[in-house]
């Protein structure tokens, strides 16, 4: 949003730097990104009348120009047709320079002497006019500075404004708010429209098909207009916001729209078939020529303005292309209304059309503003484009809108901000935002319908916080009183998952819920998509059934700008369809490592294996005191065959793991492997421990033995562990796999598992007698079960 200082200074008399004026903006909210300067380029550029005009000996379209510019009289010589005697013009003086960087020099045209330039407003940077010469107001002195003369100086004030601030996308608004933050007046344009004696409302009848959709429908005619360029200084604030002129008709428009913040259209009115406005929801497949000269295929979703018979704009989106206001229009129904902000929305983004009438609409005009638009607007046009006025406002309003009544507490707000605001000081900073307010102690504030924003009293509060300044309300460094609340279980524990992942070395990533179908469905075929209405893009059309494909994608983004190492996590929304209603939403933690890894001991780097993500889940577990988890083969599509298993605990299924395979890899143009894993928040939560357990120190020594076996290659380490603890019994306290061998000396088909075994009794010192008895029971156990044989 563009606001022009100088415009501002039409509500509120400011004579602060605009620096200052930015810095509150930005502190109350409305952001300010940046401050344009505009006119102060123009130097060497006076006010001049032509006094004599010859015609050039030697070229036909050339005129030899006599120009008073005050202290001397200039030679010019100028090829516009419009140059006339009399006329007062801007002229380039000898060294200055124009919009495009070129620098006036004195020049000899045909052999005649020129001694400067009479310039075009689009020479000079002020419009799109390069026909002819600017033509200047008579009543502008001779040599005065063009500057000066035509007020161009100005400071643009470019605003980043929040969806839920409206009201700010106008003059107005933006007025309004540095009247409260700095105490000033605000002062209203208040419409005077001549009238004549017949009446609208005789020559135009208005019906509502959708209530809901157009609440509020008014409409002006005037007749007998001249359509023609605006005033200079229309079109030069119009520049100033972005806005490019068309006509004066179609500018006014414009103008009242950036002023007060409602949009408006003019129609021409004999283009109409009947003295009718329908307004009404589009037919399927119904067919229309936006002013863009675009034919559209509509359907119910999008809101139509009609005269009856066929449609002549989208409402509150674009008008029609037939019906748009031209030179030779002569009369004009002009339309102000208020639409519900969600079809303007879902119809902008059916038609893929972004204008500034949508950009307002849809984050919610002004239902109590359109009558006093309509008639400012009619004002301007009849000021710049004559014509006769008929008389009153052709004004449908079925059912008012109210506005909201809102009870606050001063004693809240003070609560709330740490302050001590009577409640005469909160009175008078909502009064200053134009809030009507009843009540001493507490106070019934009546929120304007300018402000849809301000719905509960936290918002009142807000209001309050934001004009008094966040920089003036003292800062404490602890929080108490009834504010303040203890975190959920669930936030509790998503802060603890994401620093124990943060301290095994991962990194977390953010990554969008929307992914590429096609890819999506090559990782998890089974899986039905979750398609998405509207979508920006194919490749953005599904919400994503795994964390996995955003996980690949930030592992290709960086393998591709040469991170060898990649040790990331994710903790994010996946979606399950159903069959009706809206998908189901599941927070699932994601892990994907890939590349080498440093082995210091060794002073070299290897390659990361299956046994490092299992390791990193081991500490992960064991941080959050579960010992009972265990991994399972299982097959999935996307990982390599052999190198996929469920995490389960306590034979509950939570997560899964494994290693991708090759043709995943190449979709994602990754060349190393890739270890992904993905567990069930809430079903890890589930499992959580509600209270640690602790043990007393042990008051035996150990008494350590190692067992080296060699089992069937298809025989799982954990089922050997599990038949090892169960008949060791309470006295074989730990038992840990320390070496895994295929190779020499080992049958094909076999491999070697080493195990070291601490027993220790709770009650005795053991001797080797009671330790040899258990250790030789489960040798036997292990022959027994799986064929094993001692290694030697």
């Amino acid at each position: 949003m563009k606001v022009s200082y100088s415009w501002l200074k039409d509500f509120v008399d400011i004579d602060y730097p605009p620096e200052e004026i930015a810095s509150k903006l930005t502190l109350s909210g409305s952001e300010v990104e940046t401050i344009d300067v505009m006119g102060s380029d123009l130097k060497n550029v006076v006010v001049g009348q032509v006094k004599k005009i010859d015609s050039h000996p030697e070229a036909e379209k050339l005129k030899i120009c006599k120009v008073d510019v005050e202290k001397e009289v200039l030679q010019i010589v100028c090829g516009a047709s419009n140059v006339k005697v009399k006329a007062k013009v801007p002229v380039a003086l000898i060294g200055a320079k124009l919009s495009d960087g070129k620098e006036i020099e004195k020049t000899n045209l045909k052999g005649i002497d020129s001694s400067g330039m009479i310039c075009s407003e689009a020479e000079l940077g002020l419009g799109e006019d390069s026909q002819g010469i600017m033509i200047l107001d008579d009543e502008l002195r001779v040599g005065e500075n063009l500057s000066s003369a035509l007020d161009l100086e100005d400071f643009i004030f470019n605003l980043d404004l929040t969806p839920n601030r409206p009201d700010c996308l106008s003059i107005l608004g933006v007025a309004r708010e540095i009247s409260a933050l700095f105490g000033l007046p605000l002062k209203k344009p208040t419409p005077v429209v001549e009238e004549a004696e017949i009446l609208a409302s005789s020559q135009i009848k208005v019906k509502i098909d959708e209530v809901s959709f157009c609440p509020r429908y008014t409409c002006r005619i005037i007749r007998d207009v001249k359509v023609r360029p605006s005033p200079f200084w229309i079109r030069r604030r119009l520049q100033s916001c972005g806005i490019r002129s068309i006509n004066n008709v179609v500018d006014a428009t414009n103008y009242v729209m950036l002023e007060l913040g409602h949009p408006l259209h003019a129609f021409d009115y004999d283009l109409f078939s009947q003295g009718e406005v329908v307004v009404r929801k589009a037919y399927q497949k119904e067919k229309f020529v936006t002013l863009d000269g675009t034919e559209r295929e509509l359907d119910p979703e999008i809101l139509l303005i009609t005269d009856g018979q066929r449609p002549v704009a989208v409402a509150g989106i674009m008008g029609g292309f037939e019906s748009e206001v031209k030179e030779k229009t002569k009369n004009i129904l002009l339309e102000s209304a208020y639409f519900d902000p969600g079809i303007i929305r879902r119809g902008r983004i059916k038609l893929g059309i972004t204008s500034e009438s949508s950009h307002r609409f849809e984050r919610g005009a002004d239902p109590n503003n359109v009558d006093f638009a309509c008639n400012r607007a009619m004002e301007l046009i009849h000021k710049i484009a004559g014509g006769e006025v008929l008389k009153g406002l052709v004004d449908n309003y079925p059912k008012k809108i109210q506005v909201k009544k809102i009870d606050l507490r001063p004693k809240r707000v003070n609560q709330i901000l740490g302050t001590e605001f009577s409640s005469s000081e909160i009175s008078q900073i909502l009064k200053s935002l134009e809030f009507k307010l009843e009540g001493d102690k507490d106070l019934k504030v009546e929120v304007p319908t300018f402000r849809p924003d301000v719905t509960r009293e936290i918002d009142l509060i807000e209001e309050v916080a934001r004009i008094y300044g966040y920089d003036r309300i003292e800062t404490r460094m602890c929080a108490s009183g009834n504010l303040v609340t203890t975190l959920p279980r669930e936030e509790k524990f998503l802060i603890r998952v994401k620093e124990i992942l943060k301290g095994l070395g991962l990194y977390e990533v953010v990554t969008n819920d929307l992914v590429d179908p096609e890819m999506m469905q090559k990782i998890f075929p089974e899986k039905k998509s979750v398609k998405i209405q509207n979508p920006l893009s194919p490749d953005l059309s599904v919400l994503r059934t795994s964390l996995f494909f955003d996980l690949l994608l930030v592992v290709s983004h960086n393998k591709k700008r040469k991170e060898d190492q990649v040790k990331i996590f994710e903790i994010g929304k996946v979606f399950k369809d159903r069959d009706e209603g809206l998908p189901e939403e599941k927070y699932k933690i994601g892990v994907a490592l890939s590349g080498a890894q440093e082995v210091f001991f060794r002073n070299k780097k290897m390659d990361l294996e299956f046994f490092y993500i299992k390791g990193i889940l081991e500490s992960f577990f064991e941080s959050l005191s579960i010992d009972s988890f265990i991994l399972i083969p299982n097959t999935y599509p996307s990982f390599s065959k052999g190198r996929s298993f469920d995490i389960k605990i306590k034979k509950q299924k939570i997560g899964f793991l494994g290693e991708v395979n090759e043709n995943i890899l190449g979709d994602f143009d990754i060349k190393d492997k890739v270890f992904l894993c993905e567990i069930d928040f809430d079903s890890l939560l589930s499992r959580l421990p509600d209270k640690r357990s602790y043990q007393a120190l042990p008051k035996f020594p150990p008494v350590d033995r190692d067992i080296a076996i060699v089992v069937n290659d298809n025989i799982l380490a954990f089922d050997v562990e599990k038949l090892i603890k169960k008949t060791g019994g309470e006295i074989l306290e730990k038992v840990t796999l320390f070496d895994l061998y295929r190779g020499a000396q080992i049958p094909l088909g076999k491999k070697s598992l080493a195990y070291s075994l601490r027993y220790r009794s709770k009650e005795k010192t053991l001797t080797d007698e009671d330790v040899n008895k258990i250790h030789s029971e489960i040798i036997k156990i292990l022959k027994k079960e799986f064929g094993a044989n001692l290694r030697s």
